[in-house]
């Protein structure tokens, strides 16, 4: 009995011998991997599980089917702001993609996360393989890919939503793949053209293209360098010349000019840090300080670059947590390569498995919110009850916190009062004098039978008389429904209040039909 506690310490170092320092420097890399698929794994399972949910997941997403729908109608994409429709700020290329998708699956938010999600997907193949071919260490790649899909919880789920920034985030990195690893002319072409179509996803995109540019010329592929930049440069310029001229120079307004218009949120030059970015990967940091000095040019002003994106995006009022996705995969891919042993020593190796370890780990308690990601029956039936409600009316019902349940429902859409804000907020007198004028004279012809709004924010731009031509319901339209019930996972209103014509309707037979 007494030998026993001997022979388990002469196992431990006997252990420890067959496995040598490098073995030894490995198993905190092993273990993050093995935690990053976790990560992976239940990210998906979450983002699949939600995907046929056929209301909005997040308060803009609705926008987003209004365009994809105008698409398909042949209605173009960028036209003159009006109470009928204002396109969000960003370059086509998202909603095409969606568009081209929902050709074939119908009109619906399904195809548009499909594409998040698919994009979200070849986030994590990138990552792994970017780390994998830098470090020689597949271990340390799996890793890094599962840390940025142990973010999703933190980052309010957003790798699957409807939106523009996973398809944009994963042309940005396939982008830096093909440059870090081209050879010849044609993949310096096709990294061109990989950050012309990050470019045309979100116009943020321009900053990696020029820190890779630079990165290149600073090196010994300096001709490769440049017939980057002249791919991406044209490409660029041809697509803006040709949206430009087909949009009336709408096109221009709105992807270059508009966020520029906006005031700065100072508060979000220290809640970069102090928010969104030391709290969900403060830890993780560590590691990539343990390979600062190994971590190539190109590599390095590429992170720096989305990293830049992220805080310019925040910087901007209206700006959320999107922004932090490419900081997140960047510190993701500076700290996979911090864990490669073959580019740092194993003890530090070892202490940078063990850091992104401990983050994977502190990140997890996320997935115990998992299932309120998730809607549920009860949040179905509210939104399949108001779709039915709103195609009850005999006339244009304008919901202005979710124009996506008028397409929904069957009914012509109205401008969603994020992008109404956008152009309220901008600089440019012509463009928000057009949209104050237009819903000056929808709310003076009394045009809509009904108006749903959420609170007086989407009343945002409504002319100061229009309690003489509309008069607001005293009776709330989702009375009874509890307050989390069919408010989007990504945070946002929900309909709630009723205005109606001053000389048409009745309040109570109107609310009383939605039940």
């Amino acid at each position: 009995m007494s030998t026993r506690p001997h022979s388990h310490g002469f196992q431990s170092g006997r252990l420890g011998e067959r496995l040598g320092p490098a073995g030894v420097a490995r198993l905190p890399i092993m273990l993050a991997a093995a935690a990053g698929l976790i990560a992976i794994v239940a990210c998906v399972v979450t983002a699949v599980s939600r995907m046929g949910y056929p209301y909005a997941l997040e308060w803009l997403e609705g926008n987003s089917l209004v365009e994809v729908e105008r698409l398909l109608t042949g209605l173009p994409l960028y036209s003159s702001p009006t109470v009928d429709y204002v396109p969000d700020a960003y370059p086509p290329l998202y909603f095409a993609v969606s568009a081209a998708l929902a050709s074939v699956l119908g009109v619906s938010y399904l195809p548009l996360r499909l594409v998040s999600l698919a994009a979200s997907a070849g986030c994590f193949v990138l990552l792994a393989r970017l780390v994998q071919r830098e470090t020689g260490d597949l271990a340390a790649g799996v890793a890094a890919a599962g840390l940025y899909a142990a973010t999703y919880f933190a980052a309010g789920t957003w790798l699957d939503f409807a939106r523009v920034d996973s398809l944009f985030l994963f042309l940005s990195l396939a982008g830096l793949y093909a440059a870090r690893w081209m050879r010849g002319p044609g993949g310096a072409v096709a990294a061109g053209l990989l950050l012309a179509a990050a470019f045309l996803t979100k116009q943020s995109a321009l900053a990696q293209a020029g820190a890779i540019t630079v990165a290149l010329l600073c090196g010994p592929r300096r001709r490769l360098g440049g017939v980057l930049a002249v791919t991406f440069v044209g490409m660029v310029a041809l697509t803006t010349l040709w949206w430009g001229m087909t949009s009336h120079g709408w096109y221009v307004f709105y992807v270059f000019a508009l966020l520029t218009q906006h005031p700065l949120e100072h508060t979000a030059f220290i809640g970069f840090w102090t928010w969104y970015l030391l709290p969900t990967l403060g830890i993780a940091l560590g590691a990539v300080l343990l390979a600062v000095r190994r971590i190539p040019l190109l590599i390095g002003l590429s992170c720096l670059a989305l990293a830049a994106e992220g805080y310019a995006g925040l910087l901007h009022t209206g700006g959320a947590v999107n922004n932090m996705l490419p900081v997140y995969a960047a510190v993701a891919l500076l700290a996979g390569v911090g864990m490669g042993c073959s580019t740092v020593s194993p003890g530090r190796a070892a202490a940078a498995g063990t850091l992104v370890l401990a983050q994977i780990a502190a990140l997890a308690v996320g997935v115990l919110t998992a299932d309120r990601m998730v809607p549920d029956a009860a949040d179905r039936r509210v939104g399949d009850r108001l779709s039915v409600w709103l195609g009850g009316f005999d006339g244009p019902v304008a919901v202005f916190s979710d124009p996506g349940l008028n397409v929904l429902a069957g009914l012509a859409p109205v401008a969603h009062r994020a992008a109404i804000a956008d152009v309220l907020r901008g600089t440019g007198g012509v463009p928000r004098a057009q949209l104050e004028r237009s819903i000056a004279r929808a709310v003076a012809e009394r045009r809509f039978t009904a108006i749903v709004v959420e609170q007086s924010a989407d009343l945002q731009g409504f002319p100061p008389d229009l309690t003489r031509n509309y008069r607001r319901c005293p009776q709330r339209l989702l009375a009874g429904v509890p307050d989390e019930v069919f408010r989007p996972i990504g945070g946002g209103p929900r309909p709630s209040t009723l205005w109606l014509p001053v000389d048409r309707g009745s309040c109570a037979e109107i609310t009383r039909l939605l039940g």
